[in-house]
């Protein structure tokens, strides 16, 4: 053990101690950039471990680390079971292709632009799970995620029933074509340029929901939708009767041909092909704000010129 311990001063500079059999460093232990190869084994990092951009190609066994694990752009393709790692751990841009069954991860896991094509059973993320640009195709249904779940430009064709997004859904640029059943996202949901045509009817998104440049025909009412709802470039003809939109509602670009019943948005309607400097008046503002829409007032959204004259109808009337 006092071989390792001179070996780890001699060559990373670092000191530790020894503790029931374990080496201990006490402090944050940062390598990134560095030459080291290999850890190791029972080492206990009692702050964070970083290891990002190094030539690591594996961890040691019984590692813990008190806080959180850089592992970024190091040659890992696995993680041991024995791995402890109290907050989050970053594996971006690795050619990780496997984690253990059962692992719990407290802070986020970050698995972007990975190889990686499935992840494990029971795997349970309490903050954001990150799978941008990787192979994924599905989710498992034992899946737990506490705050973002980020799978744009991803792989992913599928998504578990009756999941639960605490942060916000990021599924831009994604082949999936349609959501699960009691699928609920307490953030937003980026559905941007995909091939969804249409939305469960027991969806629940609690803030803002991006439809746009999607295959989206049709919406059902009554639909609360409590920040922007954006369904510019798609196909939609119709919205549903008593849609509610606290936040601003953008059609540019669509072949909306009625103005529903009980229309209500809080902010802005965007219908434009190029948005001039006066949409953003506020008087015109003031006149689109919590307005129930009407079918005259509809087609004047359609028509600038129309929009101009509200514009300095409203002026004048001041």
């Amino acid at each position: 053990m006092n071989e390792i311990i001179e070996k780890f001063k001699k060559e990373l500079g670092y000191k530790v101690s020894i503790y029931n059999g374990r080496l201990i460093y006490d402090g944050n232990l940062i390598l990134k950039r560095t030459g080291i190869r290999e850890l190791p084994d029972n080492l206990t990092i009692m702050g964070t471990l970083d290891l990002y951009d190094t030539e690591i190609v594996k961890l040691p066994n019984n590692l813990t680390v008190k806080k959180n694990l850089y592992a970024n752009y190091t040659y890992i393709t696995e993680i041991p079971d024995s791995l402890i790692v109290e907050d989050s751990i970053y594996l971006g841009n690795t050619p990780i292709t496997k984690l253990p069954d059962n692992l719990i991860v407290n802070g986020e896991l970050d698995l972007s632009n990975t190889p990686i094509t499935k992840l494990p059973d029971n795997l349970t993320v309490r903050k954001s799970l990150i799978l941008n640009n990787t192979s994924i195709t599905e989710l498992p249904d034992n899946l737990s995620v506490g705050k973002d779940l980020d799978l744009s430009f991803s792989q992913i064709k599928r998504l578990p029933n009756n999941l639960t997004v605490h942060g916000n859904l990021k599924l831009a640029n994604t082949p999936i074509t349609e959501l699960p059943d009691n699928l609920s996202i307490k953030g937003s949901a980026n559905l941007i340029h995909t091939h969804i045509t249409k939305l469960p009817d027991n969806l629940k998104v609690g803030k803002n929901l991006y439809l746009s440049d999607t295959d989206i025909i049709e919406l059902h009412g009554p639909l609360i939708v409590n920040g922007n709802l954006d369904l510019s470039n798609t196909p939609i003809e119709f919205l549903p009767d008593n849609l509610t939109i606290t936040g601003y509602l953008s059609l540019r670009c669509t072949h909306l041909k009625k103005v529903p019943n009980n229309l209500t948005v809080g902010d802005w309607v965007d219908k434009y092909e190029g948005i001039s400097g006066d949409m953003y008046d506020s008087s015109i503002v003031d006149y689109i704000n919590n307005h129930h829409y009407n079918e005259e007032e509809w087609r004047n959204l359609n028509n600038y010129e129309a929009t101009k004259k509200i514009l300095k109808d409203l002026k004048t009337n001041k």
